[in-house]
């Protein structure tokens, strides 16, 4: 039996990493007694997947993550029991059943983010997505790779000093790099995702 939650992680939250999410899920559910099935072999892992990791500092609102049951248990008891600890800047939305071949990352490919910040960065952010091409060019391992982030943008629009957009497999920070804009001077938020149509 396959189970996907929907959480959000915000506040102190939003500080910790991916793979410190990973620990505090298998944590999580080892505290609230749900019977996880687990990997075989020396180093057994709780069988969960996530949706796209979020950059370090973003808070994140309804994030996906899937994990299979060892006996069964319904929607409701899981619920209760992810929200019954509590946790600060933590809390699950919904616990749905799913069928065992579906994956998160196959089918959430698209990200919804708002990035709020001052007139003039949210202007200079602007004007990078009205762009018809926006070309990255980055060195690694010693060759120059470029990609066009435009062809990544779902749609975007922008209300007062903040942009909401919705962009394919992408960070946000990379649109931000662009234009000189630091992520600590925006506020940045994703709102979850959309699935593929």
């Amino acid at each position: 039996m396959k189970k996907r939650v929907y959480f959000d992680k915000f506040g102190e939250m939003k500080f910790i990493s991916h793979l410190d999410l990973l620990r505090f899920f298998d944590r999580l559910l080892k505290k609230s007694q749900i019977p996880v099935k687990y990997s075989q072999g020396f180093h057994p892992r709780p069988k969960m997947s996530f949706g796209s990791p979020v950059s370090l500092g973003t808070e994140a609102y309804d994030e996906l993550m899937d994990f299979e049951l060892e006996t069964p248990m319904s929607n409701e008891e899981v619920f209760k029991r992810l929200n019954s600890s509590n946790v600060v800047g933590f809390r699950v939305n919904k616990v749905e059943e799913v069928p065992r071949k579906s994956s998160i990352m196959e089918e959430y490919t698209v990200m919804i983010y708002e990035i709020e910040g001052s007139e003039e960065d949210i202007s200079k952010l602007e004007e990078l997505l009205n762009r018809d091409e926006i070309v990255e060019v980055k060195e690694k391992k010693g060759k120059i790779a470029t990609r066009d982030l435009k062809v990544r943008i779902k749609s975007f629009k922008r209300d007062n000093n903040k942009i909401t957009m919705e962009i394919i497999n992408t960070s946000p920070n990379s649109y931000l790099e662009l234009v000189g804009i630091e992520q600590q001077d925006v506020k940045i938020k994703r709102c979850g995702y959309k699935i593929n149509s």
